[in-house]
C-alpha cells in the first residue's frame, strides 16, 4: 500500500507574527476611536513602526497622527497578500472574517478622503464620481464568495457615516480632559453601538429607533452633542443616482420657550383649521426629518403630559398624527431630548411620565460639568476656549486672540473659578474680553436695584411677576419646586414663566 506524505494545510497566516499583526487590526476596528483601546492596538499593531504622539482620544485640537496612514498602508498590504493566498486555498471561517475585516479596514482607509472631499467639504448631496472607483476596488478585495457581508453600495454608506461622524464628534465636542474624551466614546457608541460588524449588518436600522436623554447641568453644552450625535446618522446611498437620500439634518426646539398651546404644532404639524389661526397646512418637526436626520427636543422635562404621551407613542410605533388629521405619518429619523430638569423626581411629583423616561433613558449620555472637566485637566480651558474663539472670529485671528483670553481668565477669576454657567459662563467671559480686555463679572444686582431699573422702565405688575418667577424657575430648575418657594402650584408658575 501506497501512503502519500503529509502536507500541512497553507494557512492565510506564514508566521506567529503575521497572525498577531492580523488581530490586532480586528481590535482595532471594534476599539473605540476617542479611547485608549485604539491607541494601545494601533501600537501592538505597527510595532516598532508605531509613533508615540499625542493621542486623539485626550487631544482638543486636530492632530495629524502618522499611525494612521501607517495603519492604512499596513492593512492593504496584509489584504493584498492575503488575497492571492486566497486563489489558492480555501480559508477556515476564521481567516475568512479576518481577512473580511482586515480588507474592509484597508477599503476605508482608501476611501474616507474621497469622501471628504466631495461630501463633506463640497456638497452632501452631490453626484459621487468616486463611487465607480470603490466598486472597482470592493469587487478586488471583497468579491470572492463569502467575503463580503453587505451590498457595496450600503458598506459605502457606512463608510461616509463614520467619517462623517468622526468630523462631528471629534470638531464639535473638544476637550482633552477625561471627562471630555468619555463624552465623546460616548456619543460614538451612541451612534454606532460596540460592534462594527453587527452595526453594518442590522444594527445601522435598528438605533434610530432608540432614543438618546442627554443630561447634565445648564450650559454645559448638551445641544452640542445633540448636534454631533444627530449629525452622524446613517444616510442610505443610492446607487443608481449616484447620491446619497438625504443632507445631514438635525431639527431642534427648545420646549421651554414654545408656549404650551403651541408644542404639540411646532412637533407634529397641523392641517388647515385645525384650530384659530390654522389658515394652511403646516409641516412639523417630525414631518421635516428625513433618512437619517434627527430632532432635538430641548428641555423636554418641560414637556406638558398630554404631549407626552403623543411623543410616546411616536417613540413606540415611529408614527406620528398632525393637529387635525386622521391619517397618521411614519417618521424616519431620531429623537434626541435634553434636560437639565431631575426627571425622577418630577415623576414623583406627576409631572413626567415614568413610561417615556424609561422609553428615553434606552440610551443616556451625561455630559460634565465644566469644573469636574477642569479639574481633571486643567489646560482644557485653554482648548475650549479655542473653539469658542473660532465661532467668533475668523480663524487667522483665533492664535493672536487666544493668549489673550486665557490672561484674562486667570488674571480675572483664578483657577478655582466655581464656573456655576458652566461652557456657557465662560463663552461670556470670552465675548467680555474681546470686548472690553477683562472679564471681571458683572455684580448682581441686589433687590432694590432690580425693583428700582423695573420701575424706571415702567414694567406692569404682571411683568414684575413674570420676571421674578422666571429667576425663581432657573434658580430650582423646575416648575414644582419654584411652586414650593414662591408657595403656589406649579402649573400656576408655569403660567407666569409662559404667559401664553
Amino acid at each position: 500500500m501506497l501512503f502519500m506524505p503529509y502536507t500541512p494545510r497553507m494557512t492565510l497566516f506564514r508566521t506567529a507574527a503575521e497572525r498577531r499583526q492580523a488581530l490586532a487590526l480586528v481590535r482595532l476596528t471594534r476599539a473605540n476611536p476617542f479611547l485608549p483601546e485604539r491607541v494601545d492596538a494601533e501600537a501592538e499593531a505597527l510595532g516598532d513602526a508605531f509613533v508615540p504622539s499625542a493621542p486623539v482620544w485626550s487631544a482638543g485640537e486636530d492632530l495629524d497622527n502618522p499611525n494612521v496612514e501607517r495603519i492604512g498602508l499596513l492593512a492593504h498590504e496584509l489584504s493584498e497578500r492575503w488575497r492571492l493566498r486566497l486563489e489558492r486555498h480555501a480559508p477556515t471561517p476564521e481567516e475568512l472574517q479576518i481577512y473580511r475585516v482586515v480588507s474592509t479596514l484597508a477599503l476605508y482607509e482608501r476611501t474616507h478622503p474621497a469622501l471628504y472631499e466631495e461630501l463633506i467639504e463640497a456638497d452632501p448631496v452631490a453626484r459621487v464620481d468616486y463611487w465607480s472607483t470603490f466598486l472597482t476596488d470592493h469587487g478586488r478585495v471583497l468579491g470572492r464568495p463569502g467575503a463580503a457581508q453587505v451590498a457595496p453600495e450600503h458598506l459605502f454608506a457606512c463608510f461616509y457615516q463614520v467619517r462623517r461622524a468622526y468630523e462631528s464628534i471629534f470638531h464639535t465636542l473638544s476637550g482633552g480632559s477625561g471627562p471630555a474624551a468619555r463624552l465623546r466614546a460616548a456619543a460614538w457608541q451612541s451612534t454606532f453601538g460596540v460592534d462594527p460588524d453587527r452595526y453594518r449588518r442590522f444594527l445601522f436600522a435598528v438605533l434610530p429607533t432608540v432614543p438618546t436623554l442627554i443630561t447634565g447641568p445648564t450650559g454645559t453644552g448638551k445641544e452640542l452633542v445633540a448636534s454631533a450625535i444627530g449629525r452622524s446618522g446613517f444616510i442610505p446611498f443610492d446607487a443608481d443616482r449616484h447620491r446619497f437620500v438625504a443632507a445631514p439634518t438635525v431639527r431642534a426646539v427648545h420646549l421651554a420657550a414654545v408656549p404650551s398651546g403651541l408644542v404639540e404644532s411646532e412637533l407634529f404639524g397641523h392641517r388647515q383649521g385645525a384650530f384659530t389661526g390654522a389658515d394652511r397646512d403646516r409641516a412639523g418637526l417630525l414631518s421635516d426629518c428625513p433618512p437619517g436626520g434627527a430632532v432635538f427636543l430641548d428641555e423636554i422635562g418641560d414637556l406638558d403630559p398630554h404631549v407626552q404621551v403623543k411623543l410616546l407613542r411616536v417613540l413606540e410605533e415611529r408614527r406620528f398624527t398632525p393637529v387635525g388629521a386622521n391619517a397618521p405619518r411614519p417618521f424616519h429619523g431620531r429623537v434626541l431630548a435634553a434636560t437639565h430638569v431631575d426627571l425622577p423626581a418630577a415623576i414623583e411629583e406627576g409631572r413626567f411620565r415614568r413610561d417615556l423616561f424609561y422609553r428615553l433613558e434606552g440610551d443616556g449620555i451625561r455630559v460634565p460639568s465644566l469644573r469636574r472637566r477642569l479639574d481633571d485637566a486643567p489646560d482644557e480651558l485653554r482648548q475650549i476656549a479655542r473653539t469658542l474663539l473660532g465661532r467668533l472670529v475668523p480663524a487667522e485671528a483665533v492664535g493672536e486672540l487666544l493668549d489673550e483670553v486665557c490672561e484674562a481668565v486667570e488674571r480675572d477669576l483664578g483657577p478655582d473659578w466655581p464656573w456655576h454657567g458652566n461652557v456657557r459662563e465662560l463663552a461670556q467671559a470670552v465675548r467680555r474680553v474681546l470686548l472690553h480686555g477683562h472679564c471681571v463679572p458683572d455684580a448682581p444686582a441686589g433687590p432694590s436695584g432690580t425693583m428700582d431699573a423695573m420701575a424706571t422702565e415702567g414694567a406692569s405688575m404682571a411683568e414684575v411677576q413674570r420676571r421674578y418667577a422666571t429667576l425663581v424657575y432657573e434658580r430650582t430648575g423646575s416648575f414644582a419646586r419654584a411652586g414650593d418657594a414662591l408657595g403656589v402650584d406649579w402649573r400656576t408658575v408655569r403660567s407666569w414663566v409662559r404667559p401664553d
